[in-house]
C-alpha cells in the first residue's frame, strides 16, 4: 500500500528570521499545516473501501505579541458520506427500542399468566358451586352464552336421555356403540347366511333385546324430533322404574330460559353439547356406586295443546310427582346476552304428552 505523502509549510515572522523580505514581516500571523493529499489521490493508489482521514490543525495568532487560542477539529467521514455519530445514535435508538418492546413483552406475559390463573380459578369456584347444588338441591345448571335453535334444543333432549340410559346401567353400552355393534352383527349373519353354524341360545336372546331396545329407543327419538318441530318443548320428563304416580327415578331437562332463534343464528349444537356434558359430569349427577336393576324408561314431553302431534298421547291432569326427588337439568341462556331478544312466554296452553312407547333397558 502507498504511504501517503506529507507537506509541511512553516512561515516565521521577523523576530525570528531576519533574512525574510519586508513583505512578509508585515504578516504576523503563523500558520502551521499539517494535511494529507485529496480522497481522489489516494483513492487512485488505495482500495475503494478504504476510510479516509482529514485531520487539520490550525493555529491563528492575530499579532506576534497575543498569542490566541486554538481550534481544533477532527471528523470521521467514509466514503459513502455516512456520519458516524448519527450511525451510533440510531443504534442507540434501536437498542432502547428492543429494550422496550422486551420488557412489554414480559409484561403481557406476566399479564397472561395472571389472567390465565384467575380464570382457572374461577373456574375451580363454578365446578365447586355445580357440585354442591347437585348434591344439596339435586339442580345442575347449564348457561348458555347465546341463543340456541330448536333442533339444537332436540338435541340436547335426545343425547341426555342416552346418557341417561347408559349412565344408569340400562344399556350396557352407550347408544352409539350399540347401533355399530348391531350392524356388525348383521353384515356377518348375511355373510353367513349359507353356512350353518350352532348359535349359542344365550347370544341370540342379547341380540334380540339389543334390536328391540334400540328399535325402541329410536322410534322415541324420532318422534320427540317431530314434536319439536311443531311446538316448542319447554320441559321433558324421563322416568324410570315404578309408575308415573311414583317411579323409582325421576330426571326433569327444563328448558323454559332458552332464548330460541332459527336459520344460522344460534350457537352451535356442538359446542353447547361439550359445555353441558362436562357441566354433567362435574356435578356426577347421574353416577351412582350402587347396582342398578333393569328398568322401564318413561318419556314425557310438555307441548302445546294444539301442536297437532299424534303419536304422543295427551296427560291432560298428569302431575309431576313430589314424593321422588326430582334430578333437575336446567338448560338456560345467559340473561345479561338475549335480555333484549327475551320475551316472558306463557305456559297455560301447555299440556303434558306421553310417549306410548317404553324403553325397555337390557344388559349382557
Amino acid at each position: 500500500m502507498a504511504e501517503p505523502c506529507l507537506v509541511l509549510k512553516t512561515t516565521l515572522d521577523p523576530e525570528v528570521s531576519e533574512n525574510q523580505s519586508a513583505a512578509n514581516s508585515e504578516d504576523s500571523r503563523v500558520k502551521r499545516r499539517l494535511s494529507f493529499p485529496s480522497e481522489k489521490e489516494i483513492s487512485s493508489r488505495e482500495e475503494p473501501s478504504l476510510t479516509y482521514l482529514d485531520l487539520s490543525l490550525q493555529c491563528l495568532s492575530d499579532d506576534s505579541n497575543s498569542p490566541q487560542p486554538t481550534d481544533e477539529k477532527l471528523s470521521v467521514t467514509v466514503p459513502n458520506g455516512t456520519d458516524v455519530c448519527s450511525e451510533q445514535r440510531e443504534e442507540d435508538k434501536e437498542n432502547t427500542e428492543n429494550i422496550q418492546e422486551e420488557q412489554q413483552e414480559e409484561e403481557e406475559a406476566t399479564s397472561c399468566q395472571e389472567s390465565a390463573s384467575e380464570r382457572h380459578s374461577n373456574t375451580e369456584d363454578r365446578d365447586a358451586e355445580v357440585v354442591r347444588r347437585a348434591k344439596e338441591e339435586g339442580c345442575v345448571s347449564v348457561i348458555f352464552p347465546g341463543p340456541v335453535t330448536q333442533d339444537g334444543s332436540y338435541r340436547f333432549v335426545s343425547e341426555i336421555l342416552k346418557c341417561v340410559l347408559y349412565q344408569r346401567q340400562q344399556l350396557p353400552m352407550t347408544y352409539e356403540q350399540l347401533v355399530f355393534s348391531q350392524k356388525r352383527q348383521q353384515q356377518r349373519d348375511a355373510e353367513d347366511k349359507d353356512v350353518v353354524r350352532p348359535r349359542k341360545v344365550h347370544s341370540a336372546d342379547v341380540d334380540y333385546k339389543c334390536q328391540q331396545t334400540l328399535q325402541e329407543l329410536e322410534e322415541v327419538l324420532h318422534q320427540l324430533e317431530v314434536l319439536f318441530s311443531l311446538s316448542r318443548v319447554p320441559r321433558v320428563l324421563l322416568m324410570m322404574g315404578g309408575s308415573l304416580v311414583l317411579p323409582k327415578e325421576l330426571y326433569e331437562i327444563n328448558m323454559e330460559d332458552l332464548l330460541l332463534v332459527g336459520g344460522d343464528q344460534g350457537l352451535r349444537a356442538s359446542s353447547c353439547l361439550r359445555l353441558l356434558f362436562r357441566t354433567l359430569f362435574v356435578a356426577d349427577l347421574l353416577s351412582d356406586s350402587r347396582p342398578v336393576r333393569l328398568m322401564p324408561t318413561t318419556v314425557l314431553a310438555l307441548a302445546h295443546r294444539d301442536c297437532g302431534v299424534d303419536w304422543f298421547r295427551p296427560k291432560l291432569q298428569f302431575k309431576i310427582p313430589t314424593r321422588v326427588k326430582n334430578q333437575i337439568i336446567a338448560l338456560a341462556t345467559d340473561p345479561n346476552v338475549s335480555e333484549k331478544q327475551r320475551e316472558k312466554a306463557d305456559w297455560q296452553d301447555y299440556v303434558w304428552f306421553q310417549a306410548p312407547v317404553i324403553i325397555k333397558g337390557f344388559s349382557n
